[in-house]
């Protein structure tokens, strides 16, 4: 069986396969195999046929006094914290470490975030709690970054780390990847696991156990993200929301998501797996920033999420054990497949210009420049 898999098994040297062995023993082989079929042998473009667009309120239609006011209510008394997507590395950056500690002007897109919490401080104190979803490949420099920033001043215990959860690349013909350590090559599994692993990690039992109703939840590459955004929470709070996303109108052809109804229940679809020319007709860009009751952080966190291919360019070790580097299959879970488990699911659409600028390429569109412009026009750096 194991050969089947990891057909260059028999080539290693008796240390290697140990450890290969060992991991291998600990896979779920059978979700492996159907991933494999499901999703990348059996494939399927989305039926745009049974997928719709969403209603959506304008920023300009609400009363932001009113939300503001509810908002900071809920902060200040500790009803509201923040969790963090911060799984990646800068790798489309050339960056060596995590995403999170590229800098502009020496400050991080940590520090970036963590000023608008300190927003919040009272006196001595700190409201608002920060969970912060790392991955194996970023945890302990992400750990010791902060340690070296000194939290950025956000006091350590208001801030908890917790990992994504992994899943193996595969090679298209369905074999499992060496390392260049001739190690099983296992990859984070995308944002989707992010409930299931507040959940296991016990920090969803923390969030209860310390009053938390709502959480404002962000990705750390958006470099001018309002983090606990008044107008966006007070919405949630005020329409007694499930999960409250914030969305923008998108360019023709943009890399973004569409918030869709699909089959009569909120979700996202990915422009990658829309047919050429179908996203443009949604309205609604989905930009990563929602708000989620802690009750339907529970129900996300039991919901059985489907895995999405994505197709990249991997080094691992070919089947005489020489380093490659050629397109593999990865397979990722989207937190936004859980929305179909919402009875209540609000969109606000807001204006782009100081509310989305991702940080993805190190030159060109999305790239270091365009967010470093950004940060100067809204003042904050």
């Amino acid at each position: 069986m194991l050969e089947q898999f990891v057909p260059q098994f028999e080539k290693l040297g008796q240390a290697s396969q140990k450890k290969v062995k060992e991991t291998f023993q600990s896979l779920d082989l059978n979700e492996i195999k159907d991933t494999y079929q499901d999703v990348y042998v059996n494939s399927r473009e989305v039926d745009v046929t049974n997928v719709g667009d969403v209603p959506f309120t304008s920023v300009q239609d609400v009363d932001k006094n009113n939300l503001t006011l509810l908002a900071e209510k809920a902060i200040g008394s500790g009803e509201v914290g923040v969790l963090l997507m911060a799984g990646g590395q800068g790798t489309r950056l050339n960056h060596p470490g995590p995403k999170g500690t590229f800098s502009f002007d020496g400050v991080s897109l940590f520090e970036l975030q963590a000023r608008q919490i300190l927003k919040y401080a009272l006196d001595d104190t700190l409201p608002v709690h920060w969970y912060i979803m790392t991955s194996d490949i970023n945890h302990e420099e992400t750990l010791a970054f902060f340690k070296e920033n000194e939290y950025f001043n956000v006091p350590k215990e208001n801030i908890h780390f917790f990992k994504q959860e992994h899943f193996p690349a595969l090679s298209k013909e369905g074999h499992l990847l060496l390392t260049e350590d001739k190690e099983i090559m296992i990859t984070p599994n995308g944002n989707g696991g992010i409930f299931s692993a507040l959940k296991s990690s016990g920090l969803l039992e923390d969030m209860k156990e310390r009053g938390i109703k709502h959480v404002f939840m962000n990705n750390v590459d958006n470099v001018v993200v309002k983090v606990l955004d008044p107008v966006l929470v007070g919405l949630h709070i005020e329409k007694d929301n499930e999960v409250t996303s914030k969305s923008i109108a998108p360019k023709s052809g943009e890399s973004v998501g569409r918030l869709a109804n699909i089959d009569g229940k909120k979700g996202v679809v990915e422009y990658t797996e829309l047919p050429e020319g179908a996203a443009d007709k949604f309205q609604n860009g989905n930009i990563g920033i929602h708000v989620f009751s802690t009750d339907f952080l529970e129900k996300a966190a039991a919901t059985k999420m489907p895995y999405h291919l994505a197709k990249k360019q991997l080094e691992y070790l070919d089947e005489d054990l020489n380093l490659v580097r050629e397109e593999a299959l990865k397979f990722e879970k989207f937190y936004f497949d859980a929305f179909k488990s919402a009875d209540k699911h609000h969109t606000l659409q807001v204006e782009r210009k100081g509310e989305f600028s991702p940080l993805k390429n190190r030159e060109g569109k999305d790239s270091v420049e365009t967010a470093f412009n950004d940060l100067k026009k809204e003042g904050i750096l």
